[in-house]
């Protein structure tokens, strides 16, 4: 049943955004640039949850960049197909199992009696951002200290991830070689009239955008992150996602509209790309596996299950359990969730949950030995222990509640591997850029676990914004001690790569002849 306070959401996303004019990339020549070195300017636009069928006749904004640029028809987000990893993972070019961001809710071991949270603490985030990147090579190092970068990030945990670590000096970073920065230039979702609070906690994409257009003039590179299309499918599915559709691309058309007339159209490389998919298979069915953790917790450590969705992480609480317990504790969970042994015959009392058998996949954070069927498969890339030290997928159609069966009323689910097909395009006006391309796969219908050499993850951003600004990150710059991006550089995407397969960067800090 629709509530009230879903209703009350989607009308005021739509009559925030009713003023949303669809504007079409203009065909007129953009002015001529003025002499001496050009600017480049690159943005990442996100429209959360986008799928690649999304784009029809009635998003014309957006059709028109995936016919007019790149498009990959297969692409990837990272596990879990949540919000906040994937923008990391966008920022950061490397996998959750470096950068530390690996769900949207943990448990907070750092704090005795530990507790949920949003992972969106940037102490939590151990990997070198672009903001950061960009600040050292170039503004730091005086090759280009006019280079600038902003965000305009609809939801509040967006925000609060990339604020940078001076953000919270008590909570220094997890990794003593990660002291990440904000951008230049940064807006609080919470500070726009039209902001909806608790729990949706994001501004209306027409505000959103409009702040971006703001912030525009003075920044070379942009992150804005859209957030009605999710929204607005959690609330009515695929009836609010078709709502909420054409008004997202209105304000991409907007954009687009600005950078033409501001003449830094044919200078700019656009990137349109989504953090997740989403489940909308029906009716949705619940899986809770709380009461039967809460069992095992007679015999081992306890546990507490965090639901993401798609997801749920399974965590050991006790502050004083050794990594052996913890692992014992977890091995048990998963034989009786996924059925390997009777639960009663690990600890009295215990029980298989129901719809447990809708359970598609039980991984371990840290291997096994003694349980090598629990391994996480090395393409998946997110061992990490904010995943919990045992992390669950559901098959689709099937959707996570924990603690009980009514504690997850969201329609609409993803995180799991059913919705890590995402959408990724490079475009722009900039002539480095490919028109009217579609990376086709090799492989008919690859599963979520290949990683094929013509796919894009949304992994691949930072590596191909640091070659096109130019940013000469060395192998020895990376605080983890890896030498190098987890994510590729899009080649094919860019016209210098025609001639040389191993083209240096077009520009210098974002400046080029």
């Amino acid at each position: 049943m629709i509530s009230m306070r879903h209703l009350l959401i989607l009308t005021l996303l739509l009559l925030s955004s009713c003023n949303g004019d669809v504007l079409a990339p203009s065909s007129a020549p953009p002015p001529a640039p003025g002499g001496g070195a050009k600017k480049l300017t690159v943005i990442v636009a996100v429209v959360d949850s986008l799928m690649p069928q999304d784009l029809t006749s009635a998003t014309p904004n957006l059709n028109g960049l995936k016919t007019g640029g790149t498009f990959y028809a297969e692409s990837r987000s990272v596990f879990s197909a949540e919000t906040i990893p994937n923008h990391v993972a966008m920022m950061t070019g490397v996998y959750p199992r470096r950068n530390g961001i690996a769900a949207n809710n943990f448990i907070d071991s750092g704090v005795n009696p530990p507790v949920e949270r949003n992972l969106s603490l940037p102490e939590e985030l151990t990997a070198n951002t672009l903001f950061t990147w960009i600040r050292r090579k170039c503004v730091s190092s005086g090759i280009n200290p006019e280079i600038k970068t902003g965000a305009t990030l609809s939801k509040k945990y967006l925000f609060e991830v990339f604020a940078g670590d001076a953000a919270d000096p008590a909570r220094a970073n997890r990794n003593p070689s990660v002291d990440n920065v904000q951008p230049d230039s940064y807006w609080d979702p919470r500070s726009s009239p039209a902001y909806i609070g608790s729990p949706d906690e994001h501004t209306p994409d027409l505000p959103t955008m409009q702040q971006a257009l703001a912030q525009l003039p003075g920044v070379d590179f942009l992150f804005i992150s859209l957030g009605d299309v999710d929204r607005a499918a959690h609330a009515f599915v695929q009836a609010g996602r078709n709502a909420a559709l054409p008004v997202t691309d209105a304000q991409v058309g907007r954009l687009i509209s600005a950078l033409q007339s501001a003449g830094r159209w044919e200078n700019t490389v656009l990137f349109l790309v989504s953090d997740h998919g989403m489940d909308f298979t029906s009716p949705p069915s619940f899986i809770n596996v709380q009461p039967a953790l809460t069992s095992l917790g007679a015999c081992f450590k306890p546990m507490t299950a965090v639901d993401v969705g798609g997801t749920n992480s399974i965590f050991v609480t006790d502050p004083t359990a050794t990594p052996a317990e913890k692992q014992a504790a977890a091995r048990a969970a998963r034989a009786c969730l996924m059925g390997t042994t009777a639960c009663a015959t690990l600890c009295a009392g215990a029980s298989r949950p129901v719809n447990a058998d809708k359970i598609g996949f039980a991984w371990y954070t840290q291997d096994d030995p003694a349980d090598p069927d629990g391994t996480m498969p090395e393409s998946i890339a997110s061992k990490h222990p904010n995943l919990g030290n045992l992390v669950l997928t559901a098959m689709p159609g099937f959707r996570f509640s924990e603690p009980s069966s009514s504690s997850n009323p969201i329609l609409g689910t993803h995180g799991h591997l059913v919705t890590l097909r995402n959408t990724f395009i490079v475009a722009g006006g900039s002539p480095w850029v490919k028109k009217g391309q579609v990376i086709a796969s090799s492989v008919s219908g690859p599963s979520p676990f290949d990683r094929l050499p013509e796919q894009s993850e949304n992994v691949d951003l930072a590596p191909t914004i640091a070659w096109l600004l130019g940013l000469n990150i060395q192998s020895s710059d990376f605080p983890d001690g890896r030498g190098s991006f987890d994510g590729r550089l899009l080649k094919e995407a860019f016209t210098q790569f025609d001639a040389n397969p191993d083209a240096g960067s077009p520009t210098q800090c974002g400046r080029f002849d």
